[in-house]
């Protein structure tokens, strides 16, 4: 019998060095390479369900506050009238992402699935690209999947945007690709500067840990990394450039953002790392078997992957990220990127032992990549089962499909509780903010039929998204101050809301007249204003 050191004496050698013909021909499967094109097409097939399961959902699952599904919505709005600045988003990007959506959607949780599908898609074509040179087939398009899956998912927001597109440029700028052209290397550049705009007007934490995975680039992404490096930066400081052009104060609001998000590490909350237990222990093991099998000589795959695991993990806990494609990205570059060890064990000398330990990590690299389109895809199935339960008008109305049934506000209207004691007893779930602001929403679309402008005081500009067709105002008080009719809500719905009911009480006092008070809603109208017949009576 012959093996790769020559001949081989089943007597003279230990079991763990016998050829395994049959597993060997398995794991190199798991690290085949194909086309770059080819892959690049496959990716994008294996992703595109997940958006189109965004885009196409007639609702969206939601265990956040109603308001706080529907505020961004009209803070975005409020952007693109004009009614308020840019730089005062929390993220510009997801601003305009929203905007986008609201071109083809008019309910605000259709608007918020297609934001995400337009992220995943923005997210994941770079992502695509880069890993189709770097990464064999099979995990280049599961990683594409995954991130698409990641971003599309209905409990996903704007920090899982900015996660897959930090993911992204990760990729791309600390792993080197099997391809040293130059061609390639500033193709990657410009993608990688347009990604680093995103980041910086998406989240604070993320941008500066894609101007940090910037600074390794030269270092670690092969003989074109300068080149990489310098057309990445000079892409990013171009579209600043633009961007402050259009939006001055736009650069100087992402430096302040940037700061505070780092003054408020104490404060920021990841939740229990129990539940990431068994893809933290499969990845610290991948790692550790790169380090051993491949020693210095490897250092640069192992050894980034480690650093680059324990740095962004750290981030995404200060930023309360979900950070489970982080592992997967990690266990990547040890496993299966061009710096991986395991490739010589398997393709040039290797025994039976070498073939078990690059199979085994490829195995677990490739199965944590595939729980994260599980676990997405159990969101989806979620939602779809949700929806035939949940209340219709509220699907209807507002595009949300929330657990449960209304509890606390058909308490009050049935008497068991008055407004105040349910005030001080409750807090008010989202299907119970549901079906409050559907009680106002459908009373005030008639009065916005009959010209006049209604508001809800809430903290932002909620009746422009669900009750009125005008243009939105910067917030609630800020619509108040516009409106003929103001819906105050008698139960607050979030903090905003609270604040905003006390900078507007001097006003509703002086400018207005309450007409009506219901278990839910003090109906305020503006002085010498006439309201249509019945109204009081809830017509």
């Amino acid at each position: 019998m012959t093996d790769a050191y020559g001949e081989y004496d089943e007597f003279e050698h230990p079991a763990w060095r016998r050829p395994a013909p049959r597993a060997r021909a398995a794991a190199m499967a798991l690290y085949s390479w194909q086309d770059p094109g080819l892959v690049f097409i496959l990716s994008m097939v294996a992703a595109a369900p997940f958006v189109l399961a965004a885009i196409f959902s007639p609702a969206l699952l939601s265990l956040a506050p109603t308001v706080d599904v529907i505020a961004p919505i009209a803070n975005a709005r409020a952007v693109a009238s004009r009614a308020a600045p840019l730089i005062a988003a929390d993220s510009p990007f997801h601003a305009a992402l929203l905007m986008a959506a609201d071109v083809f959607f008019d309910s605000p949780g259709r608007i918020h699935l297609a934001a995400k599908a337009f992220a995943a898609i923005l997210a994941v074509s770079p992502l695509a690209y880069f890993a189709s040179a770097r990464f064999p087939v099979a995990q280049s398009i599961l990683l594409s999947a995954a991130v698409a899956a990641f971003v599309a998912a209905p409990f996903a927001g704007p920090l899982e945007i900015s996660l897959a597109f930090f993911v992204a440029l990760a990729t791309a700028l600390i792993c080197a690709p099997a391809d040293e052209g130059a061609a390639r290397a500033r193709s990657e550049g410009a993608l990688c500067g347009a990604i680093l705009f995103v980041l910086w007007t998406s989240h604070p934490i993320f941008a500066l840990l894609g101007f940090l995975a910037l600074s390794a680039c030269p270092f670690l992404t092969g003989r074109r990394g300068l080149d990489r490096y310098v057309v990445s930066l000079g892409g990013a400081l171009i579209l600043a450039g633009l961007a402050e052009t259009l939006a001055p104060g736009l650069n100087l609001a992402r430096a302040e953002a940037a700061s505070g998000a780092l003054s408020s590490v104490a404060q920021k909350a990841a939740g229990s790392v129990w539940g990431l237990a068994g893809v933290a222990v499969t990845t610290g093991v991948t790692i550790a078997a790169a380090a051993i099998f491949g020693g210095r000589e490897h250092a640069k795959g192992w050894l980034a992957a480690a650093v680059f695991l324990v740095v962004t993990l750290v981030a995404a806990r200060i930023a309360g990220a979900q950070p489970m494609p982080l592992f997967a990205l990690a266990a990547t570059i040890a496993a299966l990127s061009v710096a991986s060890p395991f490739y010589d064990g398997l393709f040039r000398f290797h025994d039976r032992a070498s073939v078990a330990v690059a199979g085994s990590v490829a195995a677990m690299t490739l199965f944590w990549t595939a729980a994260i389109i599980a676990q997405s895809a159990g969101q989806f199935a979620l939602q779809f089962k949700t929806a035939a339960s949940a209340p219709r008008d509220v699907r209807t109305a507002f595009g949300l499909v929330q657990p449960g049934g209304p509890t606390i506000a058909r308490w009050i209207e049935e008497g068991r509780f008055s407004t105040p004691e349910a005030r001080e007893l409750f807090a008010l779930g989202p299907v119970d903010q549901s079906a409050i602001l559907l009680e106002a929403a459908d009373r005030a679309r008639r009065l916005s039929n009959d010209g006049l402008d209604v508001a809800f005081l809430t903290g932002a500009d909620t009746a422009c998204v669900i009750a009125d067709n005008r243009a939105c105002s910067a917030d609630g008080p800020a619509a108040v101050r516009q409106a003929k009719v103001v819906f105050v809500p008698r139960l607050d719905f979030d903090e905003a809301t609270a604040a905003a009911k006390g900078r507007s009480e001097a006003l509703l006092y002086t400018e207005f007249k309450m007409v009506e008070r219901t278990a839910l809603w003090d109906v305020w109208v503006r002085r010498g204003v006439i309201l249509p017949a019945g109204f009081a009576n809830g017509v």
